[in-house]
């Protein structure tokens, strides 16, 4: 069969649907409701000639066919943004996509130097590039690069991968808070403190393991909380219900108003690197991703990676 731009976009959306496991959890993804979403799906069985999965009361699943195909398409995806990277780049100037991934709440830390980096970029003359930018998790964030569905990744990269570059950027600060209603709030010594975190309920961010609940000692078991952003934790801490460590720059608004408490923070710190990731072969980056990393490479030369501070 030859494809069509109509079959591409139904393509697109059997992705989608893979990926969210269901048309229901693939509606706010698509932005379509749930008849026309399984519509598209039947229009492009019946243009495949082939059963893609079950869908209805018995739940989602992928057929043998679909699987293929799923994994087919996902080869074509990444053949045809190889494709738009290569001609933009034939183009020589600055054009078509930035797609920059990041984690959550870098905003408020005065040392993240991306508002300096797109100030530059923004001023760069016949610049027509077009800004896609999206917060995720750090794997998502690897991931996407590796599909080429991101140019650039700002985040916290535990463990490298070889098919990716990172740059260090910065040292973010972490201090453990609680709840001013938390028992940890009212510790005096250390000593107190110690021994109420062997029993207090505790938040971790999944990708960072150990390196976020080493620091607070005690029996594993009582991190009962995973999450993979700090939104996530902050919530669990306000409620009272659980303890962690928060980015102080995050935390300020929080601890400055009396709803957080910061616990022991000479004691109970913790840092991480903030790292810009980009696919490794910079032949596949276009103009505009190339012009992207000299800036953030010129605005790095200027300041310097700052140190961790304590804000």
């Amino acid at each position: 069969m030859r494809l069509s731009d109509i079959d591409l976009r139904s393509l697109e959306v059997f992705i989608a649907v893979v990926e969210a496991q269901g048309i229901a959890n693939a509606q706010a993804l698509l932005n379509r409701d749930a008849s026309t979403i399984s519509r598209q799906l039947g229009q492009l069985e019946e243009r495949i000639g082939l059963r893609l999965c079950e869908r209805g009361r018995g739940g989602f699943a992928l057929t043998s066919a679909g699987e293929q195909i799923y994994r087919n398409t996902i080869d074509l995806t990444l053949a045809l943004r190889r494709f738009e990277d290569g001609a933009e780049t034939l183009k020589g100037h600055l054009s078509g996509k930035l797609r920059l991934a990041m984690i959550d709440n870098l905003i408020s830390d005065p040392n993240c130097p991306l508002r300096n980096v797109l100030q530059r970029y923004g001023a760069r003359s016949a610049n027509e590039v077009h800004l896609h930018m999206e917060v995720m998790a750090p794997f998502q964030i690897e991931q996407a690069l590796l599909n080429h569905a991101a140019d650039v990744g700002i985040g916290i990269f535990p463990a490298h991968l070889e098919e990716l570059d990172y740059q260090p950027l910065y040292q973010e600060t972490d201090w453990l808070v609680c709840a001013p209603s938390h028992p940890l709030a009212g510790a005096d010594s250390l000593a107190d403190v110690k021994e109420e975190l062997q029993i207090s309920a505790k938040v971790a961010r999944h990708f960072l393991g150990s390196q976020d609940t080493t620091p607070l000692g005690g029996d594993p078991k009582h991190v009962t909380a995973w999450v993979s952003n700090v939104e996530a934790a902050a919530l669990l801490i306000l409620a009272g219900s659980h303890v962690g460590f928060l980015p102080n720059h995050y935390a300020r608004v929080w601890l400055e108003s009396g709803q957080m408490v910061a616990v022991r923070p000479d004691h109970f710190r913790r840092s991480s690197l903030i790292e810009a990731a980009a696919r490794r072969s910079r032949d596949s980056q276009t103009p505009a991703v190339d012009a992207f990393r000299d800036d953030l490479a010129a605005v790095l030369e200027v300041f310097g990676m700052p140190a961790s501070t304590d804000r």
